[in-house]
């Protein structure tokens, strides 16, 4: 038995015609892929935070010169960070700092996965919204002009899908901004974060590779 709350809802709906559909696959997609990334990010946040002093560590072994200790760390670190680390310090003979520039760039690439679908969401979401009163308003001048004045409140539904969709369309626009702004905050933040670790990890890199190159003996 349908409760009156989802009974109203079918109803308003129904009345806001065939564009209402296309408006509820942009809120189910908005609504998913915001919970997601949501998830996604948690998910990145909690394992950068347990494992930085970790991320510290490879750092310093690396800075002295100990690859070795300082992969087998990064690889049992469950880090995107840590995993970065590791990705450099393996292929560190074919290239340190283009290995870590790339994975990088692949780290921030995952995270910003869905956002083109959650920005597409916002913008056609109001768009349909406007189709949906351009509809609307046709049906009334339809029903206007086919019954004139015999049957003024059968005009009523068109203006019903009018305003319906107009609203819908705004609410999941609206619905989607707030989630996708504090997303693209996060990006933001976690990309900052990522470079200045990856500078810190080619500083310590470079200072190994510095104690390791012998120096010419002083001319007498």
């Amino acid at each position: 038995m349908m409760t009156p709350i989802i009974t109203n809802a079918l109803k308003i709906f129904e009345l806001g015609g065939p564009v209402m559909w296309p408006i509820l696959i942009c809120s189910i997609l908005g609504f998913t892929i915001a919970c997601e990334r949501f998830f996604a990010f948690s998910k990145y946040n909690f394992a950068n935070y347990f494992f930085r002093s970790k991320q510290r560590q490879i750092i310093a072994l690396t800075r002295e010169g100990k690859y070795a200790e300082a992969l087998a760390i990064a690889r049992n670190a469950e880090s995107a960070i840590c995993f970065i680390f590791a990705e450099a310090l393996e292929h560190r003979e074919a290239g340190f700092t283009e290995t870590l520039q790339a994975s990088s760039q692949q780290t921030i690439d995952r995270l910003s996965r869905g956002f083109s679908i959650l920005d597409t969401v916002i913008t056609v979401a109001p768009m349909l919204g406007i189709l949906g009163t351009v509809t609307g308003i046709i049906n009334t001048f339809n029903v206007l002009s086919a019954s004139a004045i015999d049957n003024p409140m059968g005009a009523t539904a068109g203006i019903a899908e009018a305003l319906i969709t107009t609203a819908a369309g705004l609410i999941v626009a609206i619905g989607c901004l707030f989630p996708f702004n504090f997303l693209l905050a996060q990006l933001k933040r976690r990309t900052h974060e990522l470079e200045q670790f990856a500078h810190q990890m080619e500083i310590a890199y470079n200072t190994s590779q510095n104690k390791t190159v012998p120096h010419p003996p002083l001319a007498l």
